[in-house]
């Protein structure tokens, strides 16, 4: 199983700035010495120690990701302005000809989980096949609903692919091929759904958009299966600490202390922090992982083989 994350902000989709550009080539340059632009390679071995807020960006793009099953049958999670990129790609291969076939899982459909479909050329293209599945039960009428004609000029019967819409029993399993998909319910405004992928003994568990607040963290034990021993889970961290448990309760999402504590409760050996809040740049993002590092380390019991990461535009899990 390979997965590819093509957006990771929330709420909002955060297009880089010119301002924001000019302020890290300025901070770039004033680091550099003389030696460290004396050849190509010298820059690249500057480059290449820098922070990551420096050297790269981790993007503005709201909720895609990309799976790979074992035998390259392609999943998509959510369809945020991350999809318009996903599906240029994927126009290389047999999408371009009319002949590919995705599986679409959605887990819910605020507009930064659904608002890259309008732009998602593959739906354009006759012949190309995809089922969408849900656990929400008019999961096709709210995809149709984005493109009444008073909101997007093109309504989504004008997109010639075939789309089949499927709607999944709730807290229940199916087999795709050779993987087996379990979904989970997850306290958020309007519902939202994690899922959890398992393939040849690997297992990738995916929740955006929950929140654990105190009346959840109390049935936290009713998440076991859902989380435990997985090798890989990409987890709502848009808040700080503060903003989980007193700015921003009922809101929705979760932070990186919440997002560690469940993982080494339930054995998880690595976590991805997702869905970076629009307010937070690049330098900022820098910090939460920075802070997050400190915080499982603060307590023996937090201390494990717990590998914590945060997500940027294009990174690759391979299982």
């Amino acid at each position: 199983m390979k997965i590819t994350l093509w957006g990771v902000r929330g709420s909002i989709p955060t297009p880089f700035t010119p301002l924001g550009m000019r302020e890290k080539m300025r901070k770039v340059l004033s680091l550099a010495t003389p030696k460290d632009i004396a050849s190509g390679e010298a820059v690249e071995r500057y480059l290449d120690s820098l922070p990551f807020s420096l050297r790269a960006t981790y993007g503005g793009n709201t909720t895609c990701i990309e799976v790979r099953t074992a035998e390259n049958d392609l999943i998509i999670i959510d369809g945020g302005t991350g999809l318009k990129y996903l599906g240029a790609k994927i126009m290389g291969e047999d999408f371009g000809k009319g002949n590919g076939m995705a599986t679409m899982l959605f887990t819910h459909t605020h507009w930064d989980h659904i608002q890259g479909i309008p732009f998602f050329t593959p739906f354009y293209i006759k012949g190309n096949r995809f089922h969408i599945y849900s656990p929400f039960d008019d999961i096709k009428e709210r995809i149709e609903y984005q493109q009444v004609f008073s909101h997007f000029p093109v309504n989504l019967d004008y997109m010639f692919a075939t789309k089949e819409f499927f709607v999944l029993e709730k807290e229940s399993e199916f087999i795709l091929n050779n993987i087996k998909i379990v979904n989970k319910r997850m306290r958020h405004p309007g519902g939202c759904f994690g899922y959890r992928f398992e393939e040849n003994g690997k297992s990738f568990v995916f929740t955006s958009d929950c929140e654990f607040n105190i009346d959840e963290i109390d049935n936290i034990d009713t998440y076991a299966d859902f989380f435990g021993g997985a090798d890989v889970a990409v987890f709502d961290a848009q808040y700080t600490f503060e903003d989980s448990v007193i700015n921003k309760v009922d809101w929705g999402h979760s932070s990186a202390s919440i997002a560690i504590d469940i993982s080494t409760r339930f054995n998880v050996k690595k976590l991805i922090l997702w869905h970076h809040d629009p307010e937070h740049s690049d330098k900022k993002m820098d910090t939460v992982l920075s802070n997050a590092k400190t915080y499982m380390n603060m307590d023996k019991k937090r201390r494990s083989e717990l590998e914590v990461e945060i997500a940027y535009e294009g990174m690759e899990i391979v299982l």
